[in-house]
């Protein structure tokens, strides 16, 4: 066993959260000592936590609802990442000391497709909805080489999306008159809407991969209208859960672990 190392998770709420079960299922993989705990932090207590977190000797910790763009101005450094999504959800310290942070959702669904072997260069993708860990999965698909359509209740919303990362690659706004198949359908709505979804079922068929970043009983209903409209393919989104997660701990840590599910949930 290797000393101790301190890490955490920082939200409100944050009872719910899986990260320390999962985080502790990544340390036995490599025979680590971590101490991962929760964090009930609440807007007006967030700076004074993090210089007290790193001054008590911590390494490290992920940030959750409300702080994801709050703590970016408490940073010595953003990842590219990071601040072309205006969110962090990893913070660490490097060797000289300065707090960085990055945003692992983006990377956490790429691993999790990987895993899936689900290769997105060059797919025709739809993100529907813009929630919070949009903007992080369209940095990360449009670096990965895919063709990203949007659609989202707020039409301005994903307007300014496209104007915001056409610099990445090929993304544009949902086209209900081009009937194309997509070869994937990405949805990081929070709560399913059959009306929001309902136009693009002439745009998808038995191929077309359904994807929900939302995982459980959340991403029911989903399901279900991919298969009422034939597709054959589906996952929610725990495995990106368990992603994020990972690429956090090799930031943290320097290794990646592996995504097994029956370690964590």
């Amino acid at each position: 066993m290797t000393v101790n190392n301190r890490f955490g998770v920082i939200g409100s709420p944050v009872a719910h959260s899986l990260s320390p079960k999962i985080h502790a299922g990544f340390a036995a993989q490599f025979d680590l000592s971590i101490d991962y705990q929760k964090y009930l932090v609440e807007p007006e207590e967030l700076a004074d936590f993090v210089k007290h977190f790193f001054n008590e000797g911590g390494k490290g910790f992920n940030v959750t609802l409300p702080h994801k763009q709050a703590v970016m101005k408490l940073m010595d450094e953003l990842s590219e990442d990071a601040r072309l999504s205006g969110s962090v959800n990893t913070v660490s310290v490097n060797q000289q000391g300065k707090l960085v942070g990055n945003t692992t959702d983006g990377q956490g669904l790429l691993l999790d497709l990987e895993r899936l072997n689900y290769k997105v260069s060059n797919k025709k993708l739809l993100v529907v909805g813009a929630g919070g860990a949009c903007k992080s999965i369209l940095v990360a698909l449009l670096k990965a080489g895919a063709n990203v359509q949007l659609l989202n209740r707020t039409q301005s919303k994903v307007e300014q999306f496209v104007e915001d990362f056409s610099q990445l690659g090929d993304i544009s706004l949902y086209n209900e008159a081009e009937h194309q198949p997509f070869d994937g359908v990405i949805s990081s709505v929070s709560q399913f809407n059959e009306t929001l979804f309902f136009p693009i079922r002439n745009s998808i068929n038995k191929a077309t991969f359904f994807y929900d970043l939302n995982y459980g009983e959340r991403a029911t209903q989903l399901k279900n209208f991919a298969i009422d409209n034939g597709v054959e393919r589906f996952s929610d989104g725990l495995g990106m859960l368990l992603g994020q997660a990972a690429k956090s701990f090799q930031i943290w840590t320097g290794l990646l672990p592996e995504l097994v599910f029956e370690d964590f949930i």
